[in-house]
């Protein structure tokens, strides 16, 4: 792809240009001979338009048009397989895999919007397919508009002289559209410079032959001999020394040699490496290694091959006498047997047994386990690959992300973006081993195997069975039952199935009238039937029975003793609690929770406390009622507000001595004993606090200081879920050998000891 130049920085120079050409002083006088100014419009200027014109062939496979080139990188889209063209190499490979669908129209589409490149490098963004075909419809262009077969090798400059032949700049150009760009401005009405070119400057053609010129003329002629050149019809290979080695180094080579009357000999495999070596695989296999180089002599690019036995017949020194669309290439040798010829033909097919279209294909056939060192044995899928890109787990239908089959310039990748347990294979998987059921991938040093699994069909049966669910009496003696794989217990089951669920045996059999709103399904004591079918279309029934039960919606509400306290500040108050902590274990099992000054209020539910996290109370004992809604019923509990006096009679000693000895519980926190597992060890002579239960222990630090209000608890460094509530400072305001009461604000602990 050659690159573009800002227009404004060209309007700018010339610009400049003019502004200096009115200057006094001069920066040198030299009156160039007539002929090697370049005049605008002339045929050197022509010439050298056309060979730095941006050429719009090379990319015809896709547009088909040589009016305009496709700005690269461009992303297609085959069948199932997104292709991402971001080089020329990409395009040549391209032709193999079009090579399928010469028989078919619109095989591919793009991924809009692009732009396309005009041969004067101006540019235009197509936003459709219907934009597109306009441009390729109106493309009208002369053989002549773009020589393609010659280059100039850059830099070069121009002196720029103004009418007066007085030196005003020198400019040098460094790619064809700036060369391009300033001939054109060069031509302007408005232009009053005069260009010429500071000789010598380079050409080089096609096949890499370079060409020195030293005047306009030479410099013509020499264009005008390779645009003589581009047409002709003959079997000379275009190819320099560098091109041919990447071309050996793309693929392997499959070998046939013919003798001098045209019979072929022998077949061979052929692999270069960077390294200089050469793999040569015959039939029987058998596998022999040697060494190649390529030399250029005055007849032309000669390969050398030597150090093979076995395989003999291809050492030697093998002229390049031809090549076709750089996939197949020509060589000969003199032996005593006469002329040897060896022809060399691209074989990257080899590399990998099904290509990227089959690949999409496979995927969305049956489903596929996983193998790989990134995830837990009990996340080996399966993975199902479903049209339109998404990924499932199992038989769960929801999505847990995306997949995409990707033919990029470095091979056939698997694009994969999950989350949740399997976010971690969310990579660019390069697809190294195909098999119709099995492909191993790799992204960096991890590895990935997928192994397909069609042949599991009516294993599926083996997870199921007669199932019994039991739900809680509601409403007109009727209860609400989930009819969900949740339920039922096959929500790990590895193979594909379809669940129904029907009122009778009858319909289950013919798989008819199947139950709507299976997550809430109303009813009473009795049985619904599950059909499961499996991929292969064989089924089987099974009986799930409904049982109901009386429950008890408020179980958790009737276990509290909900009372709040607080210490007595010295004044009539009011005092603030925060009344939702009371049986904040249990609110979210309910439906609405509200508050009242009342009992009455409450049975009635009218004049609803509107602030219950800041209640105020005056006085020093109170009762609030809480109006628990579950369902269609509701209960109403109290909660009693006590101010107390919270002045301790024990010391800082007295506190030290009560806490080294044993072990200490908190039995209550702010009224609830969620808490009650955790263990607290005061180890004596120390500041450490063991803070431990079945699953987590912590090393904590404790401390004890004396204050005007009482005796002060201090814990600190405690990193543990839930127990880290008892961070900070707690004023000691009931002070027992086995039982103290802490309070930091509102909050509320209690820790008792045990000494068994």
């Amino acid at each position: 792809m050659k690159s573009r130049i800002n227009h404004l920085f060209i309007y700018a120079f010339f610009a400049l240009l003019t502004f200096m050409s009115c200057q006094d002083e001069t920066i040198d006088v030299n009156n160039p001979e007539e002929q090697e100014i370049i005049q605008p419009n002339s045929q050197l200027s022509n010439f050298i338009g056309n060979v730095t014109a941006n050429c719009g062939d090379y990319d015809n496979i896709l547009d088909e048009s040589s009016c305009f080139s496709i700005e690269l990188p461009v992303t297609i889209i085959v069948g199932d397989v997104t292709i991402v063209i971001e080089t020329l190499d990409d395009l040549e490979e391209l032709e193999d895999l079009f090579a399928q669908y010469e028989n078919e129209d619109d095989f591919f589409d793009f991924v809009f919007p692009f732009t396309i490149i005009f041969n004067d490098y101006t540019q235009v963004v197509i936003e459709s397919e219907e934009q597109l075909e306009d441009f390729i419809e109106d493309c009208e262009i002369e053989d002549d508009e773009v020589i393609e077969c010659v280059d100039f090798v850059y830099p070069i400059s121009f002196s720029v002289f103004n009418a007066d032949f007085n030196i005003v700049d020198t400019v040098t150009i460094s790619n064809d559209e700036a060369l391009y760009n300033f001939l054109e401005e060069l031509g302007g009405d408005d232009n009053a410079l005069i260009v010429s070119i500071n000789y010598p400057v380079t050409l080089v053609y096609a096949n890499g032959d370079t060409i020195e010129v030293n005047s306009n003329q030479e410099l013509s002629d020499a264009i005008e001999a390779a645009e003589a050149d581009c047409d002709d019809d003959n079997d000379d290979c275009d190819i320099n020394m560098q091109g041919l080695e990447n071309l050996l180094l793309e693929c392997g080579f499959e070998a046939q040699f013919y003798s001098e009357s045209g019979d072929l000999t022998n077949s061979l495999q052929f692999q270069f490496s960077e390294s200089g070596l050469v793999t040569v695989t015959g039939d029987p296999t058998v596998v022999e290694t040697g060494e190649w180089n390529i030399v250029e002599t005055d007849l032309g690019y000669k390969l050398v091959i030597e150090g093979l036995e076995t395989f003999g017949i291809a050492n030697g020194l093998w002229l390049l006498t031809d090549c076709d669309d750089d996939n197949e290439l020509e060589f000969t040798q003199e032996t005593d047997n006469g002329i040897v010829t060896m022809k060399l033909e691209l074989d990257c097919e080899g590399n990998l047994d099904c290509d990227a279209q089959q690949i999409a294909i496979n995927l969305k056939e049956c489903q596929w386990w996983l193998g790989t060192n990134l995830l837990s044995p009990n996340n080996n899928g399966p993975l199902n690959f479903h049209e339109g890109g998404t990924v499932t787990i199992g038989n769960n239908e929801e999505a847990i992300g995306t997949w995409e089959v990707l033919l990029g310039n470095t091979g056939v990748f698997l694009i994969l973006d999950l989350s949740g347990d399997y976010e971690v294979l969310s990579r660019d998987w390069r697809i190294v081993v195909c098999e119709d059921d099995r492909l191993e991938l790799v992204s960096d040093n991890d590895e990935l195997v997928l192994e397909q699994g069609c042949e599991t069909y009516n294993e599926v049966f083996d997870c199921f069975g007669n199932f019994e669910l039991v739900e809680c009496l509601g409403p007109n003696n009727e209860a609400e039952f989930n009819l969900s794989a949740d339920t039922i217990g096959v929500i790990d089951c590895q193979y594909a199935f379809v669940a129904t669920f029907h009122e009778t045996q009858a319909d289950a059999e013919a798989g008819i009238n199947a139950i709507v709103e299976t997550e809430s399904y109303w009813s009473t004591s009795g049985e619904v039937y599950l059909r499961i079918e499996a991929e292969n279309g064989n089924f089987e029934v099974f009986t799930i029975f409904l049982n109901t039960e009386e429950c008890n919606y408020f179980e958790c509400f009737e276990s509290f003793d909900a009372i709040l306290e607080q210490c007595d500040d010295g004044t009539d108050g009011p005092y603030y609690f925060d009344l939702t902590v009371a049986f904040s274990n249990c609110n979210p099992n309910a439906d609405v929770v509200t508050y009242y000054e009342t009992l009455v209020d409450a049975e009635t539910d009218v004049n609803a406390i509107s602030n219950p996290e800041t209640y105020a109370m005056l006085g020093v004992e109170a009762v609030v009622y809480t109006r628990v809604v579950i369902g269609d019923q509701y209960q109403i509990f109290p909660i009693i507000l006590i101010v107390e006096n919270c002045s301790s009679s024990c010391s800082e000693l007295d506190v030290d001595g009560f806490l080294v000895e044993c072990i200490w519980n908190a039995v209550n926190y702010n009224g609830s004993d969620n808490l009650m597992n955790w263990n607290f060890d005061f180890e004596p002579n120390s500041q450490t606090v063991v803070i431990y239960n079945n699953e987590t222990t912590i090393d904590a630090t404790w401390t004890t200081s004396q204050s005007e209000d009482g005796v002060i608890v201090t814990f600190s460094n405690i990193a543990g879920p839930n127990i880290q509530a008892v961070t900070g400072e707690w004023l000691v305001v009931e002070c027992e050998e086995n039982r103290l009461q802490l309070q930091s604000g509102d909050n509320i602990l209690v820790l008792e000891r045990t000494c068994e």
